[in-house]
C-alpha cells in the first residue's frame, strides 16, 4: 500500500509565489532604477541586487513547482477511464 503525499499546501504556496514574484522584481528594479536617476548609485545598486536574488528565487520556485508537479502526478488519484461507469 503506497501513500500519496500531501502536497497541496505546498503547491499552492509554490503558486502564488511563482505569481508573485515577477511582480516583486519589477517593483524592486523598478525603484532601483529610480533612485539611480535620483543620484543615489548606492541605494540603486542594492535594490539591483535585491532584484537579482528574487529573480534567482524566482527560478528556483519555477523549478520546484515542476518537481512538485510532476510527483502529484505519479502519485496521484488514478483516473477511471471505462465510459461505462460514468452517470
Amino acid at each position: 500500500m503506497s501513500r500519496s503525499p500531501n502536497l497541496r499546501p505546498w503547491m499552492v504556496t509554490l503558486l502564488a509565489g511563482g505569481a508573485l514574484l515577477p511582480i516583486a522584481i519589477c517593483v524592486v528594479l523598478g525603484i532601483g532604477a529610480m533612485l539611480t536617476a535620483m543620484g543615489d548609485a548606492a541605494g540603486g545598486t542594492v535594490l539591483y541586487r535585491i532584484g537579482l536574488a528574487l529573480g534567482i528565487l524566482w527560478i528556483l520556485d519555477l523549478i520546484v513547482l515542476l518537481l512538485f508537479q510532476g510527483v502529484s502526478a505519479l502519485f496521484g488519484s488514478p483516473k477511471n477511464d471505462d465510459p461505462a461507469d460514468e452517470s
